[in-house]
């Protein structure tokens, strides 16, 4: 059906081309009309009544609706674009919510999202999103009732090329460009080589992702023509200098987002686009005020993003008395970076300073040692972490102050070790090979979740270790649980499963994760068990883990036994040749028939306000 579309669209095109008076050089004093295909009974737009005058140029973008939409802020959105009158305007996907495969659903959220462009009174063009194309049924029901998810159209003398990013691997940071579709658009773009612009809309910003098939090849087709890009899916602001050209990463336009302002690029907008012939100038139009198309640049939102301290973690045996933390303070940016830190209180730690204050000169670093004592000796298991408190002040080139905090926690260490494996390793659910398992998860670990649910060690609970040889790094577990969750072709989140984190990473660096940039700086490996010798245990997106890794789960009379092999290789390429540590977590996410569900933590879980600097950092011990 679409090889049909496309020829037909070709052909009928080409005959308007040919017929019309206005096809790329159209009269100043005329109206403009939009070129594109009407034949078919359904198209991915809502009319074509231009809402144009001839002295201008002038069309809006609307951004991420969904992603758990904020009710009322797209509406908004409407309301104000009938008082801004663009000519038209375009989206760039995630309109409805989606992920859904039920049928009548769909349909819902499309009729609601539908009933909100009917009340818009220009122009609307529609383009896929990963929440609007996910499942096949939601791919069906998009050409039912808009036809094709990618298409072209062509507006005084500009080309508009609206893509399908999710057309290769469905689902979010998961997109690409297939070869039908590519074909397209290397068709166009040849049949369109005098336009004196060329703008692309498409959901997902997939210059900035990997495994995006043929989304290179295009971006070659388009190096020696003036081009801008537009996209969203990230509900943040960015603009990007690539191919000698401008690409933009847009905000939100009711999706979720945590609206920290300009500065982080986390605002609900419109883009205001006047079309001009040294190309688009972009104003973008928040919802409560204007902003010019530099609010966040790649440049600032690296500076924001950038690492600014690194904390050294300090080992002992089994208990502290006192201890110095190294701490580097790092300026990477071309600004002056004012820097404050402030201790809170701990049962058990005292700091020999209470703060501390200074100027980073740009592009430079800083070391402090600060020494923390306890009054007498405490077993590190139950010290008490101190609070760090930092606040970073930078003064930015147009006169605004770019104000952030961060918080951290320290605390010594116990340094835990593991070892070679005796003997030979066979993954086979048994833990046959295992001399002993000492690290545990239990009610005296960190809890989330459904906390008051979790009844206690009978409830659920379970014993680890790890050790490796020349080719694995691996890990054994038993896990105890009264009460076995395990459906088939359940969700990950609504049924028990086990939690990996792995960061490999030489022990300086990983002791500071603060677990972002998963399955990047970690491996983040989420298992559902299988209780069944006929089904493997399932592994949550398991494309984005690194070869070679395997696991194996075995029903036991507790719950069930595991095995998890990681390749040393992996290992090797984060932490060096000589490594020498590795930073671990674990967590069992016990559902019971109650729909309750707790997290038990080996350590308090990196992203968490309880993590501390360098928790579950393991060293690794030489054979003899």
């Amino acid at each position: 059906m679409k090889s049909s579309f496309i020829y037909h669209f070709f052909a009928i095109s080409f005959i308007l081309i040919l017929l019309s008076d206005t096809a790329l050089a159209q009269d100043n004093d005329q109206p403009a009309t939009i070129i594109v295909d009407q034949s078919g009974s359904v198209h991915p737009w809502n009319h074509l009544k231009v809402n144009n005058d001839p002295d201008n140029f002038q069309f809006a973008i609307v951004t991420d609706r969904t992603g758990v939409h904020r009710p009322g802020v797209f509406l908004d959105a409407v309301h104000k674009l009938n008082l801004l009158q663009p000519e038209f305007v375009v989206s760039v996907g995630d309109l409805i919510e989606g992920y859904t495969r039920d049928e009548q659903e769909i349909y819902r959220q499309w009729d609601e999202f539908h009933g909100f462009i009917r009340q818009l009174q220009m122009p609307f063009f529609y383009v896929p999103g990963n929440r609007d194309y996910m499942y096949d049924v939601m791919a069906r029901i998009w050409e039912e009732k808009l036809g094709p998810s990618y298409y072209h159209f062509i507006y005084k003398d500009v080309l508009f090329l609206c893509l399908n990013s999710e057309e290769a691997i469905r689902g979010s940071s998961m997109g690409g460009i297939e070869k039908p579709q590519y074909d397209y658009i290397k068709k166009v773009l040849e049949e369109n080589q005098e336009v004196k612009w060329t703008l692309l809309f498409m959901h997902q910003p997939l210059w900035i992702m990997d495994n995006t098939r043929y989304w290179k090849d295009v971006e070659k087709l388009l190096k020696d023509r003036e081009h801008t890009v537009f996209a969203g899916h990230h509900h943040h602001y960015v603009k990007y200098t690539r191919n000698n050209n401008k690409y933009f990463t847009l905000a939100t336009t009711g999706g979720i987002s945590q609206l920290r302002g300009p500065n982080f690029g986390e605002f609900d907008h419109v883009v205001w686009v006047t079309m001009t012939d040294e190309g688009p100038v972009i104003a973008n139009l928040l919802l409560e005020g204007i902003w010019h198309e530099n609010v966040v640049t790649e440049e600032l939102t690296d500076m924001i993003d950038a690492e600014r301290i690194m904390i050294e973690p300090v080992f002992e045996e089994n208990y502290f008395r006192e201890g110095d933390f190294k701490i580097k303070i790092t300026n990477d940016a071309n600004y002056p970076m004012w820097t404050i830190f402030r201790f809170g209180t701990s049962k058990h730690l005292n700091p020999q300073i209470v703060e501390f204050q200074k100027s980073i000169p740009p592009n430079s670093v800083e070391q402090i040692d600060i020494t923390l004592n306890s009054f007498k000796n405490v077993r590190l298991k139950d010290i008490d972490p101190i609070p760090l408190y930092a606040w970073f002040v930078y003064s930015y080139e147009d006169g605004r102050e770019i104000k952030l905090n961060e918080s951290y926690k320290l605390a010594p260490i116990k340094k835990e070790f593991f070892g070679q494996s005796e003997s030979e390793v066979i993954l086979d659910g048994k833990l046959d090979e295992w001399t002993g398992l000492p690290y545990r998860g239990n009610i005296k670990s960190t809890l989330t979740d459904n906390v008051d649910e979790y009844t206690g060690d009978y409830d659920a609970h379970y014993e680890f270790n790890v050790m490796y040889d020349e080719d694995y790094l691996y890990l054994g577990m038993a896990v105890w649980d009264d009460e076995l969750k395990n459906k088939k072709n359940g969700s990950f989140w609504d049924q028990d499963a086990v939690l990996i984190n792995l960061d490999a990473r030489p022990a300086r660096i990983s002791a500071n994760g603060r677990g972002n940039n998963r399955f990047k700086d970690f491996i983040y490996l989420n298992i559902i068990p299988s209780t069944s010798r006929k089904n493997p245990p399932r592994i949550y997106q398991e494309e984005r883990l690194p070869e070679g890794i395997r696991v194996v789960t075995k029903k036991s009379v507790q719950g069930f036994d595991m095995e998890l092999a990681i390749p040393i290789a992996y290992i090797q390429s984060n932490g060096g040749e000589n490594w020498e540590t590795i930073r671990l977590n674990v967590c069992y996410f016990d559902h019971d028939e109650n729909s309750s569900r707790t997290g038990i933590w080996w350590y308090p879980e990196w992203t968490s306000k309880t993590n501390f600097i360098g928790s579950g950092i393991l060293f690794k011990t030489l054979a003899d």
